[in-house]
C-alpha cells in the first residue's frame, strides 16, 4: 500500500500543469476541489460512497483570490452527470467578468473543459477504490493573456484511493496523470513554475474529515523529462481545508456550499513559491426520475 501511495496525485486533476494562482491560465492544478472530483469514490463534500440519489449535478466555482491578484473574477460552471454506476462525463465553461477593484477589463468567455471518467468504487469488499479517464481543455475566443497560456491541454489520469482509517474518515489517494499541450493562434504566456512541455506528474495524498471540515495534504512530482527534450522538474505540497458552508454536506442533500483555503509551496524551474488561495463552491444536484436510483440509495 505505502507503495501505491507513493504512486502520483494528480489523480486527473490537470496537476501536471502545476502552477501558481498567478500564473498565466487556469490554476486547476492547485484545486483540491478537482482532484476530489475525479478520485474514486470520494467528493469535495465527503461521499464515501455510490448511493447518492442525484446522477446529475450543476456547480460554480467562483476563485476568491481574483479579487486580491488579478483584474478579472473567473467563474468556471459545469455539470457533472452519471450516466451509469461506473461511468460518469462532465464539462466546465470558464467565464471571466471585471471585479471592479481595479481597472476596469472587460468580460468574456475564457475557457473549456470536457471529461470522461471510469471508476470501480471503494466498498466493504474490495478496499481499494481506482479511476481513470481524461480531460481536454481549451481555451476559447482571445482571453486576456493573463488568463491562459494560449494552448490545449489533453490530460489523461490514472487514480487510485483506499479507506486507511475508516473510523477518522482518513483516506489515502494517489495517481498519475500526463499533460499533453498543443498550440494555439493565442500568444503563448506560461505562469511562474508552469512547466513549457508535455509533462508527467506522479503524486499521493492523504484526506481526512471532522465533523465540521475536512483536510487534504497533497505532494506532486511534475517532470517534462518522459515526454520532451526537456528535463524539468516540479516539486509541490499543498495543504487545503475544506469547510462546508450547508447544514448537510451529505450524499443525500440538493445543494452544497463549501469553502476551500489553502496553501501551496513550489520548488521548480523558477525557483521557490509559497503562496495560499482560496474559493467557493457551489452545487446543485438534480433527482433522477428512474426509480432505481431512489432504492439504490435507500440501499
Amino acid at each position: 500500500m505505502l507503495a501505491a501511495l507513493l504512486g502520483s496525485l494528480l489523480a486527473g486533476v490537470p496537476a501536471a500543469r502545476a502552477q501558481s494562482d498567478a500564473g498565466g491560465s487556469s490554476p486547476s492544478a492547485w484545486d483540491i476541489s478537482d482532484l476530489l472530483d475525479h478520485l474514486p469514490t470520494v467528493s469535495p463534500f465527503g461521499k464515501f460512497n455510490a448511493g447518492s440519489p442525484f446522477p446529475i449535478k450543476y456547480y460554480a466555482r467562483p476563485r476568491l483570490g481574483d479579487f486580491f491578484h488579478r483584474r478579472y473574477l473567473r467563474l468556471p460552471v459545469g455539470a457533472r452527470a452519471q450516466l451509469s454506476e461506473h461511468v460518469e462525463l462532465s464539462t466546465e465553461l470558464e467565464g471571466y467578468f471585471t471585479h471592479g477593484l481595479k481597472d476596469p477589463a472587460g468580460y468574456g468567455l475564457s475557457r473549456l473543459r470536457v471529461g470522461g471518467k471510469y471508476e470501480e468504487v471503494m466498498s466493504p469488499l474490495h478496499r481499494l477504490g481506482w479511476s481513470t479517464g481524461a480531460d481536454f481543455e481549451t481555451p476559447l475566443s482571445r482571453p486576456p493573456l493573463e488568463l491562459t497560456d494560449g494552448h490545449r491541454h489533453l490530460l489523461p489520469y490514472l487514480a487510485f484511493s483506499r479507506v486507511l482509517a475508516p473510523d477518522c474518515h482518513l483516506v489515502g489517494y494517489t495517481g498519475a496523470s500526463a499533460d499533453f499541450l498543443s498550440h494555439t493562434p493565442l500568444p503563448i504566456h506560461f505562469g511562474h513554475n508552469q512547466l513549457h512541455s508535455n509533462s508527467t506528474t506522479l503524486g499521493a495524498g492523504l484526506t481526512r474529515d471532522w465533523s465540521r471540515f475536512r483536510v487534504a495534504l497533497t505532494g506532486t512530482w511534475s517532470t517534462t523529462a518522459l515526454l520532451s527534450d526537456e528535463g524539468h522538474h516540479l516539486f509541490a505540497l499543498r495543504p487545503d481545508i475544506l469547510i462546508p458552508l450547508t447544514r448537510k454536506p451529505g450524499p443525500g442533500a440538493r445543494t452544497h456550499l463549501l469553502l476551500i483555503v489553502g496553501g501551496r509551496a513550489v520548488h521548480g524551474p523558477d525557483g521557490n513559491e509559497l503562496g495560499v488561495n482560496a474559493s467557493l463552491r457551489i452545487e446543485f444536484a438534480v433527482r433522477s426520475g428512474h426509480p432505481d436510483a431512489a432504492r439504490a440509495y435507500r440501499k
